[in-house]
């Protein structure tokens, strides 16, 4: 009996701590979980921000292209070739203004949500492939156009503004008279030709990140829609929000 007894008592200890054990275990196990699932939920956040911003470029850049080219470099374009012919242009010849247009319409460059991504969701996202795409796009692309529109505001305000000065009235429009100077005025003529290859390589700097906007957009769109995310409902719930 009393053999018995001290089984049945080694046996209950036992079991006591296997119980034990499976209780700690499955606390682990759910807290890894608990915090994985948080890990990931902050990473769908984030990528959704980013799929956002991307978005909000990739519509901005195309705006942006054809204003540039109706506002600034059409008008700019016609003063050149007015200022390059063999003969001055008849002023009844002319087909439009002759203006020496400065200024930019601007992209937004929405950099904040890449901003958190630097700083604490490098290590959070695990999609590499998105990771390359997102440093081509914000390190090298729109570093790319940030530089050139610094550049060309600086040339616009050293360069084209005293130009402008000198042979503009209102609006940036040049008498006809003031045209004819320009036109024996050689280094004025060629700074003229040099602004309108700025305005071409911005042009050329924000078609070339238009591809780059559409990778990184698919990309993104992937990553949330294997998530069970509809990524036309984070765009519908990042307009609400603005409004």
């Amino acid at each position: 009996m009393k053999n018995l007894l001290t089984r049945f008592l080694k046996s209950s200890k036992l079991f006591e701590l296997f119980m034990i054990f499976i209780g700690i275990t499955f606390s682990m196990q759910f807290n890894n979980w608990n915090e994985e699932r948080k890990l990931k939920q902050l990473e769908l956040e984030l990528i959704s921000d980013l799929y956002v911003d991307v978005t909000e470029d990739y519509n901005d850049i195309q705006k942006n292209i054809i204003t540039t080219e109706k506002s600034f470099l059409r008008p700019l374009k016609y003063l050149d070739s007015c200022l390059t012919t063999i003969q001055p242009v008849n002023q009844s010849d002319l087909k439009d203004k002759l203006q020496i247009k400065m200024g930019r319409s601007s992209m937004s460059m929405n950099i904040g949500a890449y901003e958190s991504f630097k700083h604490q969701g490098i290590a959070l996202m695990k999609n590499s492939r998105l990771k390359i795409k997102l440093f081509e796009y914000y390190e090298s692309g729109l570093n790319q156009l940030n530089r050139q529109r610094e550049s060309q505001s600086e040339f616009g305000d050293n360069y084209i503004m005293p130009l402008s000065i000198k042979y503009c009235e209102n609006f940036f429009e040049m008498p006809y008279s003031n045209y004819l100077l320009l036109r024996n005025n050689p280094s004025d003529k060629r700074v003229i030709n040099y602004w309108v290859r700025m305005y071409e390589f911005n042009q050329y700097i924000n078609k070339k990140l238009i591809p780059l906007q559409e990778d990184l957009k698919l990309e993104k769109e992937k990553e949330l829609i294997a998530n069970g995310i509809d990524p036309k409902l984070i765009l519908q719930v990042a307009e609400t929000s603005k409004s």
